[in-house]
C-alpha cells in the first residue's frame, strides 16, 4: 500500500507524513475555462506528465521505502494542514524530495505544478522547515487565484511565497512583475509591476509602477504610475486605486474627435480611486481652437452593497466657447443624483440637481456617460406606501435662471387604496393634493410673462361599479373634483368644482382554428363632465390638471388579435380601430372629427408597426407613423421609419386629451407653436462582414416644417475588435450644422461608453 498522511498511534502525534503517490496525468486539474485560457496565454500549453508501468512500479517502490524511512526517523512537529505530493520519478535524501520529471503539490487553497520540484520537510536547528521550490512550466493556484511564473519559493509553515517573473489575472485584468510576494490571507504585492487588459506576453498598453499592492478582496493600489502605449511612456500619474473585482474597465480612457465646429478635441478620463462601493474619476478635455481651451471634471459613483442606495455626481468646468455668440467662455455643469430605499421597503427617497452655466451647455457637451440621468431637473421627492394609502412629497425649485419651470415649494399628494362601500359592489377611489406652486419663466420672458404663484388644494373622489351581463361588462362611474387656489390673475382666491361621469362597455370573443387563434374585443367608452364653476380665464394654469371644459365624448372601438398556433410560419397580427364622437358645443364641426388605427405585424426576426390618424373634418391624414425592423441574420440587420404630422395634429403631452379643442377655436391653435407639421424619414443598417468587423449606417431626413429648411444627416461607423476586449471605431458623419465630421480613431472597452 502507499504511504498516506496520518497520525500514527505507534509514533504518537509525531507520525504525520505527507503522501507520495504516483499519478498518470498530474497536469490535469479542476481549473476553469477562463483560468485555462490565462495559463495558455501566459505560459504556453501545459505539459502532460504521463509515464508507463515501469515508472509506476519504480515510484511505488520508492514511495514504500520513503514511508519506512520517514517513519524510522524523527518527524517534525505536525502542521494543521495536510498536503499531498505527487512526483514523477522522485529522489529522496535527508528530508528532501525532488524531481525533474514533473509533479504536483496540493493542499487547502493551494496547488503547485511544475516540471522541477524540490520539497523539504525536516528539522533544522530545532525549527520545522517545510518548503518547496518549483520551476519550469510553473502553474500555481493560491487562495483561489491563478498564477504563473519562472520560479516559486513557498514556505508551508508561514504560508508565504515568492514568485519570480510572476503573472496573475482577475476577470480580464492581467497583473504581474519581477516578483510577487504572496501573503497567507491571499493578498500580495508586486515589484516592478504592470497591469493591463491585454492577453499575452507583449501587451500594447499597460500601467507600470515600482510596486503594486493587492488586498485579499482584489483592491489594487499603486503610486508613481506610468502609462505605456507600445512601450512608450505617454503619461505619468501620482497614484490610483481600483477594485479589480468590480471595476471591469480600463482606469484611463481617451478619445480624439474632429469636426468643423468643435475642431480637434482630446479627452482623458482617469480613475483616481475605487473600492467595492465607490469610484472617483478625474476628466480632462482640451479643444484646439481660438476661444476654446481646457476643461476638467470630477466624477463620483457610489452604490451600496445591498444595491438600495446610489449616489452619483459629475462636476464639469471648461474654458470654452463653441460659437462666438455665446457671452462667456467660462462654462460649467454640476450634476448629482441620490436615491435610496429604506429597510422597510415602504419608503423611497430621490434627490437630483443639475446646475448649468447656460442653456446650450447640454448640447455643446454631449456624452452618454458624462450626463447623470437627472432629466435636467433639481428635485427632491419621497414616497411612502402603506396597506391603505400611498403618499408622495415633492420639492422642486428652479436653480437655472434661463429655465421655465413649475416650482413645487413643496407639493404633497395622497392616494387612498380603493375600497368597497359595504356589500353594494361600488368601489370608491379618493385622491388629495396640496402645495404651493410658482410657475416661473425664462429671465428673458419675465417682462412679458410674469410668474404665476398660488397655493393649490385638490380633492378628487369617484365611484364606479362593474356589472357583468353574460359576456358584456359595463362599468358606470361618477365623481366630484374640487380645486381651491389661494391666488389668481385678479389677486383673489378661486374655487373650482365640477362633476365627472362616464361609462365603460366592453366584451370579448375568441375562436381557435388549427392554424390561428382570433380574438375580437369591441368597446365603447363615454367621458363627460359638467361645466366648471370657474372659467379658465379666472384661475391659474400650472399643468394639464387645471384645464377643464364641459365635455361629452364617446370612443367606440374594435380591437382584433391573430395569434398563430404551434410552430406556424404566420406572424402575429394586432389591429386596433377606434374613433371619437363629441356631443355639444366644440371647435369641431362634425360629430366624428377623427379616426385612429394601429396595426402591428411581428415575427421573431421582424416587426412592422404602424399608427394612423385621419382628420375627417379637414379630410387629411393627421399623422402617419410606420416602422419596420428586420434581423436577417447574425450578419445583417436593417430598419426604416417614416413619420408624418399635419399642422392639425397638435403637439400635446396627452395626444388624445381633447379639452383644448373643446375650449379653443382651431384657427387660434393653428397660429400657435403647438401646430407643427413635418415629415421625417429614418433609416439604419448593421452589417457584420467578418467575425470582428462591423459596419453601422444611419440617416435622418426631415422636410415640410413651417419656416424651416429641409434637414438631412447621415452617419457611418466602422468598428473592429482588437486584442483583449478593446474596440476601435472609425467613421464619418454629416449634418447641416457641422457639415462633414470625421470621427478619428476612438478606442474603448466594449460595453462601456467614454
Amino acid at each position: 500500500m502507499l504511504c498516506t498522511e496520518h497520525k500514527s498511534s505507534r509514533r504518537g502525534e509525531r507520525g504525520k507524513v505527507e503522501s507520495i503517490r504516483p499519478t498518470t496525468e498530474i497536469a490535469e486539474g479542476s481549473i476553469s475555462e477562463e483560468e485555462g485560457r490565462f495559463y495558455k496565454a501566459a505560459a504556453g500549453p501545459a505539459r502532460r506528465f504521463v509515464f508507463g508501468t515501469e515508472h509506476l512500479m519504480r515510484r511505488i517502490l520508492l514511495a514504500l521505502s520513503l514511508c519506512s524511512g520517514l517513519l524510522a526517523e524523527e518527524s517534525p512537529k505536525p502542521l494543521e494542514e495536510e498536503y499531498k505530493i505527487d512526483l514523477k520519478d522522485p529522489s529522496f535524501s535527508h528530508g528532501v524530495i525532488e524531481t525533474t520529471e514533473g509533479g504536483v503539490i496540493t493542499g487547502e487553497n493551494l496547488r503547485i505544478q511544475a516540471q522541477k520540484i524540490t520539497y523539504t520537510n525536516r528539522i533544522e536547528n530545532g525549527q520545522t522547515v517545510k518548503k518547496a521550490v518549483a520551476e519550469g512550466d510553473l502553474l500555481m493556484e493560491f487562495q483561489g487565484k491563478p498564477f504563473v511564473g519562472s520560479k516559486l519559493e513557498y514556505d508551508f509553515v508561514s504560508k508565504k511565497g515568492t514568485l519570480y517573473s510572476g503573472r496573475t489575472m482577475n476577470d480580464f485584468w492581467f497583473v504581474g512583475g519581477d516578483t510577487i510576494e504572496l501573503e497567507p490571507d491571499g493578498s500580495y504585492f508586486i515589484t516592478n509591476a504592470f497591469i493591463t487588459t491585454v492577453e499575452g506576453q507583449n501587451p500594447w498598453w499597460e500601467l507600470k509602477s515600482s510596486r503594486m499592492d493587492v488586498t485579499d478582496n482584489n483592491i489594487l493600489s499603486a503610486k508613481g504610475i506610468k502609462v505605456n502605449f507600445f512601450d512608450f511612456p505617454l503619461l505619468w500619474l501620482p497614484s490610483f486605486k481600483l477594485n479589480m473585482k468590480w471595476v471591469k474597465d480600463f482606469p484611463i480612457r481617451y478619445k480624439f474627435v474632429w469636426d468643423q465646429i468643435l475642431k480637434q478635441k482630446i479627452s482623458l478620463r482617469y480613475e483616481v480611486y475605487s473600492t467595492e462601493t465607490f469610484s472617483l474619476f478625474g476628466r480632462f478635455d482640451y479643444r484646439f481652437k481660438k476661444h476654446q481651451g481646457p476643461g476638467g471634471a470630477i466624477e463620483t459613483d457610489y452604490k451600496s452593497l445591498d444595491e438600495k442606495t446610489i449616489f452619483q455626481t459629475k462636476s464639469y468646468g471648461a474654458y470654452d466657447k463653441v460659437v462666438p455668440e455665446e457671452h462667456s467662455n467660462k462654462r460649467f455643469r454640476l450634476q448629482g443624483l441620490y436615491a435610496t430605499e429604506f429597510n422597510d421597503e415602504k419608503t423611497h427617497l430621490h434627490a437630483s440637481y443639475d446646475r448649468l452655466s447656460d442653456d446650450k451647455m447640454p448640447q455643446d457637451f454631449k456624452s452618454d456617460d458624462f450626463e447623470v440621468n437627472t432629466q435636467k431637473r433639481t428635485i427632491l421627492w419621497v414616497t411612502h406606501q402603506e396597506k391603505t394609502f400611498f403618499s408622495r412629497f415633492n420639492f422642486q425649485p428652479r436653480i437655472n435662471s434661463f429655465q421655465s419651470i413649475n416650482q413645487q415649494l413643496p407639493y404633497v399628494m395622497t392616494n387612498l387604496k380603493p375600497f368597497h362601500l359595504g356589500t353594494s359592489g361600488i368601489i370608491s377611489e379618493n385622491w388629495f393634493s396640496a402645495g404651493y406652486l410658482d410657475y416661473v419663466y425664462d429671465k428673458k420672458l419675465q417682462k412679458q410673462l410674469p410668474s404665476t404663484h398660488a397655493g393649490r388644494f385638490e380633492a378628487v373622489t369617484s365611484l364606479y361599479r362593474p356589472l357583468s351581463l353574460s359576456a358584456l361588462t359595463i362599468t358606470p362611474n361618477v365623481g366630484v373634483t374640487g380645486i381651491f387656489y389661494t391666488n389668481n390673475q385678479h389677486h383673489h382666491s378661486a374655487g373650482q368644482g365640477l362633476i365627472t361621469y362616464g361609462l365603460d362597455m366592453r366584451t370579448e370573443f375568441s375562436r381557435s382554428y388549427s392554424w390561428v387563434r382570433h380574438k375580437v374585443e369591441p368597446s365603447l367608452q363615454y367621458v363627460g363632465n359638467t361645466r366648471p364653476t370657474v372659467s379658465n380665464s379666472n384661475h391659474f394654469f400650472f399643468s394639464l390638471d387645471d384645464g377643464f371644459s364641459n365635455l361629452n365624448q364617446f370612443r367606440p372601438g374594435l380591437r382584433q388579435s391573430f395569434y398563430p398556433m404551434k410552430l406556424s410560419f404566420l406572424p402575429s397580427v394586432y389591429w386596433d380601430l377606434y374613433t371619437y364622437a363629441f356631443v355639444g358645443k366644440t371647435a369641431f364641426h362634425r360629430t366624428f372629427p377623427k379616426a385612429y388605427t394601429s396595426i402591428e405585424v411581428s415575427r421573431p426576426t421582424f416587426a412592422i408597426k404602424s399608427t394612423f390618424g385621419y382628420n375627417m373634418q379637414e379630410e387629411l391624414w393627421d399623422y402617419t407613423n410606420v416602422r419596420a425592423d428586420w434581423t436577417v441574420s447574425e450578419y445583417l440587420a436593417l430598419g426604416a421609419e417614416f413619420r408624418h404630422r399635419s399642422r392639425f395634429d397638435w403637439r400635446k403631452a396627452q395626444h388624445e386629451n381633447f379639452y383644448m379643442e373643446v375650449a379653443r377655436p382651431i384657427p387660434e391653435l393653428l397660429h400657435s407653436p403647438i401646430s407643427d407639421g413635418r415629415n421625417t424619414l429614418l433609416a439604419k443598417l448593421f452589417v457584420r462582414f467578418a467575425p470582428t468587423w462591423t459596419l453601422q449606417f444611419g440617416s435622418h431626413h426631415g422636410w415640410g416644417r413651417r419656416n424651416e429648411p429641409d434637414y438631412n444627416s447621415l452617419s457611418m461607423k466602422l468598428a473592429t475588435i482588437l486584442t483583449g476586449r478593446w474596440q476601435l471605431e472609425l467613421g464619418v458623419s454629416f449634418d447641416p450644422a457641422k457639415k462633414w465630421q470625421l470621427v478619428y480613431p476612438n478606442l474603448r472597452l466594449i460595453g462601456r461608453p467614454f
